[in-house]
Protein backbone atom coordinates (compact mmCIF):
# COMPACT_ATOMS: atom_id res chain seq x y z
CA UNK A 1 0.00 0.00 0.00
CA UNK A 2 1.23 4.01 -0.65
CA UNK A 3 2.69 4.73 2.42
CA UNK A 4 0.84 8.14 1.86
CA UNK A 5 -1.87 6.40 1.70
CA UNK A 6 -1.78 4.49 4.86
CA UNK A 7 -0.70 7.89 6.59
CA UNK A 8 -4.03 9.51 5.19
CA UNK A 9 -5.96 6.64 6.87
CA UNK A 10 -3.83 6.48 9.68
CA UNK A 11 -4.70 10.20 10.03
CA UNK A 12 -8.65 9.67 9.76
CA UNK A 13 -8.78 7.32 12.28
CA UNK A 14 -7.20 9.12 14.59
CA UNK A 15 -9.63 11.97 14.22
CA UNK A 16 -12.35 10.03 14.52
CA UNK A 17 -12.10 8.73 17.62
CA UNK A 18 -10.97 12.06 18.76
CA UNK A 19 -14.14 12.99 17.11
CA UNK A 20 -16.28 10.45 18.77
CA UNK A 21 -14.65 11.24 22.06
CA UNK A 22 -15.85 14.91 22.07
CA UNK A 23 -18.97 14.94 20.55
CA UNK A 24 -20.05 11.04 21.54
CA UNK A 25 -19.70 10.55 25.13
CA UNK A 26 -20.42 13.18 28.08
CA UNK A 27 -17.94 15.74 28.22
CA UNK A 28 -17.08 19.56 29.90
CA UNK A 29 -13.96 21.16 27.50
CA UNK A 30 -13.44 23.95 26.37
CA UNK A 31 -10.01 26.39 25.27
CA UNK A 32 -8.89 28.03 28.43
CA UNK A 33 -6.23 30.75 27.87
CA UNK A 34 -5.37 29.35 24.29
CA UNK A 35 -5.13 25.28 26.30
CA UNK A 36 -6.79 22.65 26.18
CA UNK A 37 -9.30 22.40 29.35
CA UNK A 38 -11.16 19.49 29.95
CA UNK A 39 -13.33 18.24 33.41
CA UNK A 40 -12.11 15.24 34.90
CA UNK A 41 -15.57 15.12 37.01
CA UNK A 42 -18.86 16.77 35.79
CA UNK A 43 -22.32 16.62 36.50
CA UNK A 44 -25.42 19.26 35.93
CA UNK A 45 -28.64 20.11 38.48
CA UNK A 46 -32.04 22.02 38.20
CA UNK A 47 -31.80 24.88 40.84
CA UNK A 48 -34.73 27.42 41.54
CA UNK A 49 -36.10 26.66 37.88
CA UNK A 50 -32.04 27.44 36.40
CA UNK A 51 -29.54 24.46 35.13
CA UNK A 52 -26.29 24.68 36.97
CA UNK A 53 -23.47 22.64 35.23
CA UNK A 54 -20.45 21.85 37.83
CA UNK A 55 -16.79 20.48 35.73
CA UNK A 56 -13.69 20.08 38.29
CA UNK A 57 -10.20 19.65 37.23
CA UNK A 58 -7.72 18.78 39.80
CA UNK A 59 -8.85 21.66 41.97
CA UNK A 60 -10.01 23.67 39.64
CA UNK A 61 -13.87 24.49 39.26
CA UNK A 62 -16.07 25.49 36.55
CA UNK A 63 -20.20 26.12 37.07
CA UNK A 64 -22.58 27.42 34.65
CA UNK A 65 -25.61 28.92 35.84
CA UNK A 66 -28.43 29.77 33.73
CA UNK A 67 -31.65 31.42 34.66
CA UNK A 68 -33.80 28.74 32.97
CA UNK A 69 -33.49 24.62 31.86
CA UNK A 70 -35.20 26.55 28.45
CA UNK A 71 -32.98 25.67 25.36
CA UNK A 72 -31.60 29.31 23.97
CA UNK A 73 -29.07 31.53 24.74
CA UNK A 74 -28.38 33.07 27.71
CA UNK A 75 -26.10 36.06 27.54
CA UNK A 76 -23.39 36.58 30.44
CA UNK A 77 -22.13 39.58 31.82
CA UNK A 78 -23.64 43.17 32.58
CA UNK A 79 -26.57 43.21 34.75
CA UNK A 80 -27.14 40.06 33.31
CA UNK A 81 -28.07 37.12 35.55
CA UNK A 82 -26.78 34.02 34.11
CA UNK A 83 -23.47 33.57 35.72
CA UNK A 84 -20.18 31.76 34.49
CA UNK A 85 -17.58 31.07 37.64
CA UNK A 86 -14.32 29.79 37.40
CA UNK A 87 -12.15 29.33 41.18
CA UNK A 88 -8.56 28.28 40.14
CA UNK A 89 -5.75 25.76 41.66
CA UNK A 90 -4.78 28.58 43.64
CA UNK A 91 -8.69 29.68 45.17
CA UNK A 92 -9.19 32.74 43.03
CA UNK A 93 -12.16 33.05 41.84
CA UNK A 94 -13.46 34.59 38.54
CA UNK A 95 -17.02 35.43 37.72
CA UNK A 96 -18.99 37.19 35.18
CA UNK A 97 -20.99 38.80 37.80
CA UNK A 98 -17.90 41.14 38.38
CA UNK A 99 -17.90 44.40 36.49
CA UNK A 100 -16.97 46.98 38.63
CA UNK A 101 -14.89 47.08 41.84
CA UNK A 102 -16.30 47.82 45.14
CA UNK A 103 -14.37 49.90 46.67
CA UNK A 104 -13.43 53.60 45.02
CA UNK A 105 -12.20 54.79 42.82
CA UNK A 106 -14.32 52.34 40.82
CA UNK A 107 -12.60 50.15 38.51
CA UNK A 108 -14.65 49.98 35.60
CA UNK A 109 -14.16 46.32 33.71
CA UNK A 110 -16.46 44.05 31.64
CA UNK A 111 -17.14 40.56 31.97
CA UNK A 112 -19.39 39.17 29.09
CA UNK A 113 -20.03 35.71 27.50
CA UNK A 114 -23.09 33.38 26.29
CA UNK A 115 -24.22 30.34 27.24
CA UNK A 116 -26.41 27.87 25.08
CA UNK A 117 -28.46 25.08 26.20
CA UNK A 118 -29.21 23.47 23.45
CA UNK A 119 -30.85 20.27 24.75
CA UNK A 120 -31.79 19.29 28.53
CA UNK A 121 -33.34 15.84 28.06
CA UNK A 122 -35.69 14.93 31.21
CA UNK A 123 -36.19 11.49 30.05
CA UNK A 124 -32.02 10.27 30.16
CA UNK A 125 -31.31 13.34 32.69
CA UNK A 126 -29.01 15.18 30.58
CA UNK A 127 -27.76 18.58 29.78
CA UNK A 128 -26.30 19.98 26.30
CA UNK A 129 -25.03 23.30 25.14
CA UNK A 130 -21.98 25.56 24.38
CA UNK A 131 -20.69 28.46 26.00
CA UNK A 132 -17.66 31.52 26.26
CA UNK A 133 -16.68 34.27 28.47
CA UNK A 134 -14.40 36.44 29.85
CA UNK A 135 -14.66 36.95 34.00
CA UNK A 136 -13.08 39.22 36.47
CA UNK A 137 -11.78 38.70 39.96
CA UNK A 138 -14.19 40.88 42.44
CA UNK A 139 -11.33 43.70 41.80
CA UNK A 140 -11.22 43.89 38.42
CA UNK A 141 -7.65 43.39 38.40
CA UNK A 142 -7.78 39.56 36.59
CA UNK A 143 -9.06 37.99 34.27
CA UNK A 144 -9.71 34.69 32.75
CA UNK A 145 -11.09 33.81 29.21
CA UNK A 146 -12.96 30.60 27.87
CA UNK A 147 -14.10 29.68 24.92
CA UNK A 148 -15.20 26.94 22.22
CA UNK A 149 -16.66 25.56 25.34
CA UNK A 150 -18.94 22.73 25.26
CA UNK A 151 -20.70 20.52 27.83
CA UNK A 152 -22.22 17.58 25.93
CA UNK A 153 -24.95 15.31 27.57
CA UNK A 154 -23.80 16.07 31.06
CA UNK A 155 -25.62 13.68 33.80
CA UNK A 156 -27.96 15.65 36.37
CA UNK A 157 -27.65 14.15 39.17
CA UNK A 158 -28.72 17.40 41.44
CA UNK A 159 -25.83 17.04 43.61
CA UNK A 160 -24.74 20.45 43.63
CA UNK A 161 -24.51 22.52 46.25
CA UNK A 162 -23.24 25.62 44.77
CA UNK A 163 -25.61 28.34 44.16
CA UNK A 164 -25.58 31.69 42.17
CA UNK A 165 -24.93 35.05 42.95
CA UNK A 166 -27.19 35.97 40.45
CA UNK A 167 -31.21 34.82 40.10
CA UNK A 168 -32.75 32.37 38.33
CA UNK A 169 -36.19 33.53 36.59
CA UNK A 170 -38.48 31.33 39.24
CA UNK A 171 -36.68 33.20 41.99
CA UNK A 172 -37.01 36.94 40.32
CA UNK A 173 -41.04 35.79 39.26
CA UNK A 174 -41.82 34.96 43.01
CA UNK A 175 -39.51 38.25 44.37
CA UNK A 176 -41.90 40.94 41.77
CA UNK A 177 -45.21 38.60 43.09
CA UNK A 178 -44.24 39.11 46.84
CA UNK A 179 -43.94 42.97 46.13
CA UNK A 180 -46.90 43.73 44.65
CA UNK A 181 -48.50 41.87 46.79
CA UNK A 182 -47.24 44.34 49.59
CA UNK A 183 -48.48 47.17 47.07
CA UNK A 184 -52.18 45.64 46.84
CA UNK A 185 -51.97 45.25 50.75
CA UNK A 186 -52.09 48.69 51.20
CA UNK A 187 -48.57 49.72 52.02
CA UNK A 188 -47.45 51.58 48.83
CA UNK A 189 -44.25 53.83 49.40
CA UNK A 190 -41.56 55.57 47.13
CA UNK A 191 -39.08 52.86 48.35
CA UNK A 192 -41.39 50.07 47.39
CA UNK A 193 -42.35 51.29 44.05
CA UNK A 194 -38.29 51.33 43.34
CA UNK A 195 -37.67 47.51 45.39
CA UNK A 196 -40.63 46.38 42.61
CA UNK A 197 -39.27 48.88 39.50
CA UNK A 198 -35.60 47.04 40.06
CA UNK A 199 -37.33 43.39 40.53
CA UNK A 200 -39.15 43.72 37.36
CA UNK A 201 -35.80 45.09 35.52
CA UNK A 202 -34.58 41.70 36.92
CA UNK A 203 -37.08 39.56 36.01
CA UNK A 204 -36.92 40.39 32.70
CA UNK A 205 -33.14 39.83 32.24
CA UNK A 206 -34.21 36.43 34.17
CA UNK A 207 -36.87 35.29 32.21
CA UNK A 208 -37.11 36.88 29.12
CA UNK A 209 -40.03 39.03 27.90
CA UNK A 210 -41.11 37.33 24.32
CA UNK A 211 -44.94 38.91 24.93
CA UNK A 212 -43.38 42.00 26.07
CA UNK A 213 -45.87 41.95 29.25
CA UNK A 214 -43.03 43.24 32.06
CA UNK A 215 -41.38 45.59 29.63
CA UNK A 216 -44.87 46.79 29.40
CA UNK A 217 -45.47 47.05 33.16
CA UNK A 218 -42.04 48.98 33.79
CA UNK A 219 -42.86 51.49 31.01
CA UNK A 220 -46.11 52.47 33.09
CA UNK A 221 -44.09 53.12 36.36
CA UNK A 222 -43.40 56.38 37.37
CA UNK A 223 -41.81 56.35 41.14
CA UNK A 224 -42.15 60.20 41.03
CA UNK A 225 -44.53 61.16 44.51
CA UNK A 226 -46.28 64.37 42.42
CA UNK A 227 -48.57 65.36 45.19
CA UNK A 228 -46.13 64.06 48.00
CA UNK A 229 -48.79 62.18 49.65
CA UNK A 230 -46.02 59.39 50.47
CA UNK A 231 -47.65 57.49 47.36
CA UNK A 232 -45.92 57.23 44.05
CA UNK A 233 -47.38 58.53 41.27
CA UNK A 234 -48.16 54.51 39.38
CA UNK A 235 -49.72 53.36 42.53
CA UNK A 236 -52.33 55.86 42.01
CA UNK A 237 -53.76 54.51 38.93
CA UNK A 238 -56.53 52.76 41.27
CA UNK A 239 -58.08 51.00 37.97
CA UNK A 240 -54.80 49.89 36.47
CA UNK A 241 -55.07 51.23 32.92
CA UNK A 242 -51.93 53.16 32.87
CA UNK A 243 -53.62 56.82 32.93
CA UNK A 244 -53.09 58.30 35.97
CA UNK A 245 -55.65 61.19 34.96
CA UNK A 246 -58.51 59.35 35.22
CA UNK A 247 -58.52 58.35 38.79
CA UNK A 248 -60.29 60.84 41.06
CA UNK A 249 -61.67 58.64 44.12
CA UNK A 250 -63.65 61.90 45.83
CA UNK A 251 -64.88 63.14 42.39
CA UNK A 252 -63.42 66.79 43.36
CA UNK A 253 -61.67 66.96 39.97
CA UNK A 254 -58.64 66.55 41.13
CA UNK A 255 -56.44 63.27 40.22
CA UNK A 256 -55.32 61.37 42.91
CA UNK A 257 -51.95 61.55 41.97
CA UNK A 258 -52.07 65.51 42.41
CA UNK A 259 -54.32 65.23 45.30
CA UNK A 260 -53.24 64.77 49.26
CA UNK A 261 -56.67 63.70 50.23
CA UNK A 262 -57.58 61.20 47.58
CA UNK A 263 -60.88 60.59 49.53
CA UNK A 264 -61.89 63.79 51.29
CA UNK A 265 -62.33 62.38 54.46
CA UNK A 266 -60.15 65.58 56.35
CA UNK A 267 -57.23 63.37 56.72
CA UNK A 268 -54.29 63.49 54.67
CA UNK A 269 -53.56 60.79 52.38
CA UNK A 270 -49.90 60.83 53.75
CA UNK A 271 -52.04 59.98 57.47
CA UNK A 272 -54.21 57.96 56.29
CA UNK A 273 -52.61 54.62 55.92
CA UNK A 274 -53.44 50.88 56.18
CA UNK A 275 -56.82 49.32 55.51
CA UNK A 276 -58.16 49.30 59.03
CA UNK A 277 -61.79 47.31 58.15
CA UNK A 278 -60.08 44.74 56.18
CA UNK A 279 -62.40 45.13 53.07
CA UNK A 280 -58.98 45.51 50.49
CA UNK A 281 -60.07 48.84 50.09
CA UNK A 282 -56.98 50.92 51.57
CA UNK A 283 -58.05 53.61 54.13
CA UNK A 284 -56.84 56.61 51.55
CA UNK A 285 -59.49 55.37 49.21
CA UNK A 286 -61.90 54.67 51.51
CA UNK A 287 -63.91 57.85 53.12
CA UNK A 288 -65.53 55.44 56.51
CA UNK A 289 -61.89 53.83 57.36
CA UNK A 290 -63.62 51.24 59.84
CA UNK A 291 -66.58 50.45 58.53
CA UNK A 292 -68.76 52.01 60.73
CA UNK A 293 -71.37 53.60 59.25
CA UNK A 294 -69.79 56.74 60.04
CA UNK A 295 -67.56 58.85 57.50
CA UNK A 296 -64.19 59.40 58.61
CA UNK A 297 -64.21 63.12 58.66
CA UNK A 298 -67.20 63.38 61.61
CA UNK A 299 -64.78 60.86 63.71
CA UNK A 300 -62.12 63.83 64.23
CA UNK A 301 -59.47 62.26 62.84
CA UNK A 302 -57.45 65.79 63.37
CA UNK A 303 -58.16 65.35 66.58
CA UNK A 304 -58.37 61.43 67.63
CA UNK A 305 -60.71 60.79 69.89
CA UNK A 306 -60.87 56.80 71.52
CA UNK A 307 -64.37 56.97 73.16
CA UNK A 308 -63.44 53.49 74.92
CA UNK A 309 -59.58 53.75 75.56
CA UNK A 310 -58.40 50.92 74.15
CA UNK A 311 -56.01 52.66 71.92
CA UNK A 312 -57.59 52.86 68.91
CA UNK A 313 -58.77 56.20 67.55
CA UNK A 314 -62.85 55.79 66.96
CA UNK A 315 -62.16 56.71 63.18
CA UNK A 316 -60.38 53.10 63.21
CA UNK A 317 -62.42 51.57 65.41
CA UNK A 318 -65.70 49.52 64.67
CA UNK A 319 -66.53 50.03 68.77
CA UNK A 320 -66.49 53.19 69.75
CA UNK A 321 -67.78 52.50 72.80
CA UNK A 322 -66.16 48.93 73.65
CA UNK A 323 -69.67 47.88 74.49
CA UNK A 324 -69.22 44.62 72.57
CA UNK A 325 -72.06 46.00 70.10
CA UNK A 326 -69.95 47.56 66.72
CA UNK A 327 -70.94 50.74 66.19
CA UNK A 328 -72.66 50.32 62.77
CA UNK A 329 -74.91 48.41 64.56
CA UNK A 330 -75.86 50.97 67.03
CA UNK A 331 -77.86 52.91 64.63
CA UNK A 332 -75.71 55.76 63.95
CA UNK A 333 -76.85 57.41 61.10
CA UNK A 334 -80.48 57.17 60.72
CA UNK A 335 -80.46 58.96 57.33
CA UNK A 336 -77.39 56.85 55.92
CA UNK A 337 -75.48 60.09 54.87
CA UNK A 338 -72.16 59.51 57.19
CA UNK A 339 -72.80 61.94 59.38
CA UNK A 340 -73.89 61.06 62.72
CA UNK A 341 -75.49 64.04 64.37
CA UNK A 342 -78.84 62.40 64.02
CA UNK A 343 -77.56 59.35 65.62
CA UNK A 344 -79.92 57.11 67.86
CA UNK A 345 -79.72 58.49 72.02
CA UNK A 346 -82.13 55.93 73.54
CA UNK A 347 -81.89 57.86 76.89
CA UNK A 348 -81.57 61.35 75.63
CA UNK A 349 -78.82 62.20 77.31
CA UNK A 350 -77.23 64.04 74.80
CA UNK A 351 -74.16 61.30 74.41
CA UNK A 352 -76.00 59.07 71.03
CA UNK A 353 -75.45 55.17 71.95
CA UNK A 354 -72.68 54.25 69.60
CA UNK A 355 -70.18 56.29 72.05
CA UNK A 356 -71.94 55.17 75.52
CA UNK A 357 -71.55 51.92 77.37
Amino acid sequence: MNKNLLLVLLVSIFFGCADDVEFNNPAVQANFESQSWRGVAFSAATQDGGLVIRAIRGTETLLLFTTRTDAGDYPLGGTNQSEARYTAADGTVYSTLNNQAPNPPPVQFTSDGLITITNVDLVNNTATGEFWFNAFTADGLNSVNFIDGVFFRVPILQNISETTGGTTCALATDVVAMLQTQVMGGAPSTSLCSQLEAALEIQLLSCGDASGDIQAILDTIDCNDDDGDGIPNSFEDVDMDGNLDNDDTDMDGTPNYLDDDDDNDGLLTILDIGDSDGDGIPNHLERDDDNDGILTQFEDPFTPLDTDGDGIINSLDNDDDGDGILTINENPDPNGDGDPSDALDTDMDGTPDYLQN
